[in-house]
Parts: structure tokens; sequence; C-alpha cells
């Protein structure tokens, strides 16, 4: 297989990724936020879990207890806060604006980095992380200039889902050089449903969400596509071809995953694109590609999105 055919798997997977958010909203529309975290983060564990017997890897008796300590830290910071901070997020907020403010997440790993694993952002380092903040602030431009208070609670959500995934990213580079990346997503996957899982149980017998009977089966076949296709599979995808496509490309590749993420707002959703949303993302993107990438790679950072690779140029959800 041509580099051709591995550039168009890592464009399927930033496609997945980038529409995550957009079905996550559509969902929101007949789940509750909570009983939709357990559906969708449910959906990727199976689809992962199959995947990973038929490769015949480790069942989770036979992990190390270090191991299973290690990859439920993982799980609770993403998916279950991240993706978390998310699905409550977009109860009160646009796909568009969740889409733009998930690349806050390379923000806030640039800098945890810096604090934590003493890496050195740098003159351009600094100077793309100045711009990156000024789109992410002009986002809440338009309800400024109004007279309001700029971003709504569930933009802060999402932000704060981002600095769990940060969180997250930064732990995981310390995991992901010793450990098989199917295995790792799997089992985080694994912890952070099972955290979760409680989450939607209290909901239901408070009578906070309804129990998911009566939901209609196109919420259904969202939140499915968005837990087994947008999470699972493209992570599946990416991991398949990223050691065919060289770093920059990658990075490029995965640029997307914001564009794609307020294109399919606009269209599926019929969300409005102001100038804000414009001024902002193209600050964003300017920002983030002036990011310093890592010490031995020219683009991708250790690890990303449900364990995958980090572009420096783009958050992922």
């Amino acid at each position: 297989m041509n580099g051709w055919y591995f550039r168009f798997v890592l464009v399927v997977a930033a496609v997945g990724w980038g529409l995550a958010t957009t079905a996550t909203k559509f969902a929101l529309g007949g789940f509750g936020p909570m009983t939709m975290l357990v559906v969708k983060l449910a959906a990727a564990t199976i689809v992962l879990w199959a995947v990973l017997l038929i490769r015949g890897r480790a069942a989770p008796s036979e992990r190390p207890a270090r191991d299973r300590l290690r990859f439920a830290l993982l799980g609770l910071f993403e998916p279950a806060l991240a993706y978390g901070g998310l699905t409550l997020g977009l109860t009160f907020t646009t796909a568009a604006n969740a889409s733009l403010l998930g690349v806050t997440e390379s923000i806030f790993v640039l800098v945890l980095a810096a604090i934590f694993l003493g890496e050195r952002i740098g003159g351009r380092g600094l100077l793309g992380l100045l711009l990156a903040v000024a789109g992410v602030l002009a986002l809440g431009g338009h309800d400024l200039l109004g007279g309001g208070v700029g971003f709504a609670v569930g933009d802060l959500i999402v932000v704060a889902g981002s600095v769990a995934a940060a969180v997250y990213v930064t732990l995981a580079a310390k995991v992901a050089p010793t450990v098989d990346p199917l295995t790792m997503t799997t089992y985080q996957f694994t912890y952070g449903t099972l955290f979760v899982a409680p989450l939607g149980l209290w909901s239901w017998l408070t009578g906070r969400e309804p129990f998911p009977t009566a939901v209609a089966p196109q919420f259904w076949l969202a939140a499915i596509f968005v837990g087994g296709v947008c999470f699972a599979l493209s992570f599946l995808l990416y991991n398949s071809a990223i050691r065919h496509v060289p770093a920059g490309m990658a990075g490029l590749i995965l640029n997307m995953v914001p564009v794609i993420g307020v294109l399919s707002a606009v269209v599926l959703l019929s969300e409005t694109l102001t100038v804000w949303h414009i001024v902002g993302s193209a600050l964003v993107v300017v920002g983030i590609v002036l990011f310093p990438a890592t010490k031995d790679e020219p683009s991708v950072e250790t690890t990303g999105p449900a364990g995958t690779p980090l572009p420096a140029a783009a958050g992922r959800r």
C-alpha cells in the first residue's frame, strides 16, 4: 500500500473525530447528558474490546496491578472527565463552539508539559500560546460586545473537559512508551465507562434523567456512532496509519478535526457561523501551528485523543 492510502485513512480518522461533537449534540436531543455519556463510552469500549480480543491481547486479570492502576487513572481523566465535560457542556453551548474550544487541550498540554515535564516553551511557543488564547477569547467576543458575560456556562464546561484531557496527555506521556496503544486505549475506556456508569444509574434512580427506553432510534444510532465510530474506529484507523505517514503530514491532516467539527455543525445542525468563529478559529490554528514540536518528532506528540498521538497543531474534539 502506498503513502496516499494511509493518508486517506488518517483523513477518515480526522473526519470521525471531527463529527463526534456534532453527533453528540444531535444525540442530546434524545438523551440526558449522563445517559449519553454512558452509551457512547460503552459503545466505544465494546468495539475496542472486540478488536483487542480478536488480536489475542491480555485479559484484565493478566494485567499487572500497577498497569491496571495506571489505566484507571488515565480513564478517569479521559474519557470520563474529558468527554464528560464535552457532553455536559454541549447541553449549554453549540457544537461549533465546542469544536473550536476543544483545541484548548493543546494549549493546556503545552503549559502542563512545561510545568511537570520540564519542556521549554520558547519564544515561538509563547507566541503561539498567546495567539491561541486570543482566538479562544474571540469566541466570546460577540457576547462581550453586546454587553454579555462572554462565554456561556457550556463553553466553560467544555474548556474544563479540555483541562482534564490535557492532564491525561501529560500522564499518558509516561505510560504510552511502555504499553501497546490499543491495549492502553481499551483499558482506559473500560475504566472510564466504569467511572461514569454509577452517575448514569444515579441520574435514572433520582429521576434527573429518564431511563432511555423511549429514546427514538435516530438518537441511539447517533450515540452508538459517536462511541463505536468517532471514538473507537477513528483510533484504530489512526493507529494503523500513523507509522506510514510523516509526522508533519499527520499533524497537518489532524488540523482538520476542529474545522470538520464546525462545518458539520453548520451543515448538519444548521448552527450559525459568526465572524467571531472565523476570527477565533484562524487565531487558534495559527497559534497552535506555532507550538513547538516534540523533542524527537517535528509535528506529533506522544499521546492524544483516546490514546492516540496528539498533533502539535490541533485538539481532537
